[in-house]
């Protein structure tokens, strides 16, 4: 995962440069010329882009000058840059003798290309370099990552990790090991090492990784290799469906789930997880997602009219439902619906606790009082879902998936329950296929939900977008 991550990375700066070469040349072009590029009628300029473009591809090759971009600071990559663009120089000089064409370019647009174009690059990989360090790196898709690690090593750990600058990785805590290797107490209260703060202790590590957002967990303490409790540790992590890289060593502690080799920082690792997609399967369902959802928004829009009416004749309340929901590993996001029950659900819901016909952390109840009468018709034909298409194309949820549970759900979560989050959730789901009125067991949702994560595949979703859509017309599962 992690060479194919890098392969990506270094794929995107060079295109990167490659779109900047063509924008240099046509206003190095215009300067000189003040003419458009490709407008004069006397002159053939094709093999132009094509010598600069090959010209920095051969030489971005060659030197592998992207492998460690994000390392370099501004003036460095100032610096890589002026030598790049000198090789690219002598390259173009030398492809141009060798076509015969060093009298059809003016010397003056080869100044002006190289100039505009190391200010451009440079420019162009700083904010690159920015966005996915500073936006891309805290948002959604960043990864969050707790490390396991001793106090007496902590702050070298620390540095190692932050020195190579990775911009998918975010350190949201600590967890000191100190307390299970007999070092000493620890004390999340107060305890931080180069700025982070030590947020549990090895007893209490997997109560912690149960209602925190984690996605990933980087394990390195000597003094647990080949034990019990880095083994307990791993199994009941990788279950809930966190990433957990342990050092190189511990490559044999636990034969479920599945491992490949990583790196954190500059450590090797062996990752374990309950499944482990490539970055080509997870850009496919993103696709899928974002398809499906500007579909769904546009059906969406022109039902709105209609069903807005109809809700507000009906009761009082606003037209969307919003509530605070569980995503990936724990992270909350705003629920859209269309309101289908009385303005005053929620607080209505604890009386009706008791006539919960769902054994376990999951309330369902077939003549749901709080439910209004166009909210039967709604839920009936499951058009009180399509705002989750907004949800969808923010990436909060996906197509198919597992259903988000309410943060109340989540706090009485155990472990084994915490793996169902491990994907992002969907509208629709194994559950909702198998017939969820008839479903009244949560340990069977776990199971279902399971299922689904441990054999994913993007033909798995598309089969069961077709039963969902199936379900729906046949007016199958829903209440």
């Amino acid at each position: 995962m992690y060479e194919k991550r890098k392969r990506i990375e270094q794929l995107l700066a060079l295109m990167l440069d490659l779109i900047v070469v063509f924008v240099s040349l046509f206003a190095a072009y215009l300067i000189r010329y003040h003419l458009i590029f490709g407008t004069a009628a006397n002159f053939d300029q094709d093999w132009v882009l094509y010598v600069f473009m090959s010209s920095y591809l051969l030489v971005g090759l060659a030197h592998d000058w992207y492998k460690k971009m994000f390392m370099r600071s501004w003036f460095s990559e100032l610096r890589h840059i002026l030598f790049q663009e000198a090789v690219t120089a002598g390259i173009i000089v030398l492809f141009t003798y060798m076509l015969h064409q060093t009298t059809d370019i003016s010397r003056l647009m080869y100044g002006y290309f190289f100039v505009i174009n190391t200010v451009l690059v440079w420019a162009a990989r700083l904010l690159f370099k920015a966005y996915l360090y500073n936006v891309y790196k805290s948002g959604r898709y960043g990864n969050k990552m707790l490390l396991i690690i001793p106090s007496d090593n902590a702050e070298n750990i620390i540095e190692h990790i932050l020195k190579y600058k990775e911009w998918y990785r975010t350190i949201v805590g600590i967890a000191l090991t100190d307390d299970v290797t007999g070092k000493g107490e620890v004390h999340p209260d107060y305890q931080t090492f180069l700025g982070y703060k030590v947020v549990c202790g090895g007893k209490d590590l997997v109560e912690y990784a149960t209602h925190n957002e984690i996605d990933e967990v980087f394990i390195y303490d000597n003094d647990l290799q080949n034990t019990e409790i880095l083994t307990d540790w791993v199994a009941k992590l990788q279950n809930m469906g966190i990433i957990v890289n342990v050092c190189i060593s511990a490559f044999d502690i636990i034969d479920s789930g599945k491992k490949t080799l990583n790196r954190v920082g500059k450590y090797a690792t062996v990752e374990y997880a309950r499944n482990i997609f490539s970055l080509r399967q997870k850009a496919l369902k993103r696709a899928l997602d974002i398809t499906g959802a500007l579909v769904g928004l546009f059906i969406t829009g022109l039902l709105f009219p209609f069903i807005a009416i109809a809700i507000k004749l009906d009761s009082k309340g606003p037209i969307i439902f919003k509530q605070p929901r569980v995503g990936r590993n724990g992270r909350i996001f705003t629920f859209y619906k269309f309101r289908s029950m009385s303005a005053d659900a929620e607080e209505k819901k604890a009386k009706l606790m008791e006539q919960n016909e769902m054994d376990g952390l999951m309330f369902k109840m077939d003549s749901d009082p709080r439910v209004t009468k166009v909210g039967k018709f709604l839920r009936k034909t499951s058009l009180d879902e399509f705002p989750q298409f907004l949800n969808v194309l923010k990436g909060d949820m996906s197509l198919v998936g597992t259903r988000p549970p309410t943060v109340q759900e989540y706090e009485q979560y155990s472990p084994k329950h915490k793996c169902r989050l491990c994907m992002t959730p969907g509208i629709t789901g194994m559950w909702q296929v198998s017939g969820r009125s008839e479903i009244t067991d949560f340990e069977e949702v776990i199971k279902l939900d399971m299922e689904y994560i441990d054999d994913w595949s993007i033909w798995k979703d598309i089969k069961i977008l077709f039963m969902t859509v199936f379900a729906v017309i046949l007016r199958k599962g829903a209440k």
